[in-house]
């Protein structure tokens, strides 16, 4: 999810904890919520290449986590003179809040990193929710305010707050999975996985999903609504070539940029390149690239004159 999403989060849980009980809880809960993201400065100090196959992955993983909660509970007890053990709790909860959270996403998370590569997917949220920024911004603001007033129960509005939104969470949850299931039923598609069909929360509506399937040649999208009695496809759907063939991935995988992209990317397509470009093949993801402009989304990677005399790649139009 987005940070403000993150410190809004980090800061429900501080208020919710109470924090009146010792100094400075609501900022340890904002950064131990944004804390695993630490491995977003990747994309200033390296290419996007290394970038993408980076984020989201060591710094979320499992041990990653203990050690954050670790660091940041002496730190404080360093700082306020207090045993480590009044911080713990709360660092625990906001800093497992922070890899929930992006689970909830269609980006995706490596959970288990180092232990394994793979990838999790919740395709729940849009990566920015406005109405969950909103229940949990009016939380902390009403929390923060019963505070400055001495309030008797300073801590209600933000539990109140953490109820909504993860009763929010939920159904959207739910509304995502029968999305899912409707769209697999609708598309003629038994048992798909994560890269094979991919529900997309829309910005700003809960109640439409995108659709996204994937055969060994083309990628069908369509719009999904929820209305009275349940969800169906809607509007028109269309079929564009992917362009990813073995020979394609291969020629991509040789190359150093295209290895560590390919670790990341979940929908990939491949457009070979033509005219001043003809040595080089594009690579995208369909998740959050267009065309064949290079940019985070998307990478373009030197095709070995081998490569090119075994096989031509599926074409692909750019969008």
């Amino acid at each position: 999810m987005d940070p403000v999403c993150h410190t809004l989060v980090g800061a429900t849980i501080a208020h919710a904890m109470d924090a009146r009980r010792a100094p400075r809880l609501v900022l340890l809960g904002v950064i131990a919520a944004n804390v695993p993201d630490v491995d977003g400065f990747t994309y200033l100090m390296s290419d996007p290449a290394f970038a993408v196959s980076f984020r989201r992955g060591w710094t979320h993983g499992l041990p990653a986590l203990a050690l954050w909660v670790i660091l940041l509970s002496a730190i404080w007890a360093r700082l306020t003179k207090r045993p480590w053990r009044v911080f713990a709790p709360l660092a625990a909860i906001a800093v497992v809040s922070h890899p929930l959270l992006d689970l909830m996403n269609s980006y995706g998370i490596r959970l288990l990193m180092p232990l394994s590569d793979r990838w999790f997917y919740g395709d729940t949220l849009f990566i920015v929710d406005l109405s969950l920024l909103g229940v949990l911004g009016l939380g902390v603001a009403v929390a923060a305010w019963r505070v400055r007033q001495s309030h008797a129960r300073p801590a209600f509005p933000a539990r109140v707050g953490a109820a909504v939104a993860a009763s929010y969470i939920a159904l959207m949850a739910i509304m995502s999975a029968q999305t899912r299931s409707a769209a697999a039923a609708a598309l003629g598609v038994e048992a798909p996985d994560a890269r094979t069909l991919m529900i997309t929360p829309q910005p700003g509506s809960p109640w439409t999903r995108g659709v996204l399937l994937r055969d060994s040649t083309h990628d069908t999208h369509a719009m999904a609504e929820w209305r009275v009695g349940g969800v169906t496809l809607v509007g028109d759907r269309w079929r564009e070539a992917h362009g990813v063939t073995e020979p394609g991935l291969a020629a991509v995988k040789a190359t150093r940029d295209g290895a560590l992209f390919l670790r990341w990317s979940r929908f990939p397509y491949v457009v070979e390149g033509s005219g001043a470009d003809s040595a080089t093949i594009f690579v995208g993801d369909v998740r959050y690239s267009e065309g064949t402009t290079t940019s985070w989304a998307g990478i373009r990677v030197a095709a070995s004159a081998e490569a090119s005399a075994e096989s031509r790649l599926a074409p692909r139009e750019a969008r």
